[in-house]
């Protein structure tokens, strides 16, 4: 497997962001990986289960600010974090996996997650980007090749 740093690098052109985000493999989740193997630096992450179709349905995509990515990772997976029944029942039953990325610039998370909301949600976007430039521009990078934005 491609061995690559996963780092969030920007390149700016005026008032135009270029971002390359480079994912993490996929691993699949459990409190004891999340807590020997996930940094506890700022970052982002994104959440999957895997359904009954062996398919990855995304969870969560976020930003880790306050706290880093391991202990807001560790919460998202913790089935006893959540009020939510529903949310209950597949954090305990169906298999999760997740990926990050590392940044320690808070307005180049609040951009990366924005732009992927847009991608991934376009008619739901509940995040804002940093308001620093006009435009953004995203591409991914990840060692095993998992692109959804292609």
């Amino acid at each position: 497997m491609l061995e690559l740093k996963p780092i969030i690098i920007k390149e700016e052109d005026k008032n135009d962001a270029y971002y390359t985000l480079t994912w993490t493999a996929l691993t699949r989740a459990d409190k004891y990986k999340v807590t020997t193997s996930v940094p506890a630096i700022a970052g982002m992450y994104e959440l999957y289960y895997m359904d009954t179709h062996k398919r990855l349905n995304l969870l969560a995509i976020t930003h880790a600010w306050y706290g880093g990515l391991r202990s807001n990772l560790r919460q998202a997976i913790d089935p006893y974090h959540t009020h939510d029944l529903a949310m209950r029942a597949l954090l305990e039953e169906s298999p999760l996996y997740y990926r990050y990325s590392c940044s320690d610039s808070f307005g180049d998370l609040l951009d990366a997650v924005w732009f992927l909301h847009n991608v991934y949600f376009p008619d739901d976007v509940r995040v804002q980007h940093s308001q620093r430039y006009r435009k953004i521009f995203l591409r991914e990078q990840a060692p095993d090749k998992i692109y959804w934005l292609d």
